[in-house]
């Protein structure tokens, strides 16, 4: 009795050890590359998004459909984009194409937004606006900051993603 309990628990442990390996292993072989940016094939053969910017904060615009609870639940969120998608809580939009332009901040954020670049926390007097073919909301057309953060503009709330690898 005491030799197959042992026999077992050697067994799991083996059976363990293979399998956190093995997610090791296929977890750092990149599957695809674009632009810098990685999707990583996993052991049950999906695929784990390389996180590159997340929702840091948010505000809420005057009138907006959303409240503090809506908001609240896309904190830390992952956002992936290379040079033809863009991932974003679940979902992906795929041959994306990206027109950017620097613009006059104050005036981009009071004709788009009716709001101030103040109110939003940007000093800067020109941002460049990221427009995209992309139909998931917010992604058709956002702010790209000098910091590289990106402001999204989804049912009246204003997101705020910071990049997760700063230099």
């Amino acid at each position: 009795m005491q030799l197959t309990f042992s026999f077992l628990v050697t067994a799991f442990i083996g059976v363990f050890l293979a399998s956190v390996f093995s997610l090791n292993t296929a977890a750092q072989s990149p599957m695809s590359k674009n632009d810098g940016q990685s999707l990583q094939l996993i052991a049950n053969g999906g695929v784990s998004m390389r996180v590159l910017w997340t929702v840091s904060e948010y505000k809420v615009g005057k009138g907006a459909v959303w409240g503090e609870e809506e908001a609240r639940k896309l904190l830390f969120k992952p956002l992936d984009i290379d040079a033809t998608q863009i991932t974003f809580d679940g979902r992906t939009c795929r041959d994306v194409i990206f027109h950017r332009d620097k613009v006059n901040a104050k005036e981009y954020v009071d004709r788009a937004y009716r709001t101030t670049p103040q109110a939003l926390g940007i000093e800067e007097e020109t941002v460049e606006v990221v427009k995209t073919n992309c139909t998931l909301p917010g992604f058709g057309e956002y702010v790209r900051l000098k910091d590289r953060r990106l402001i999204i503009y989804l049912n009246g709330v204003f997101f705020y993603f910071t990049p997760a690898v700063t230099y």
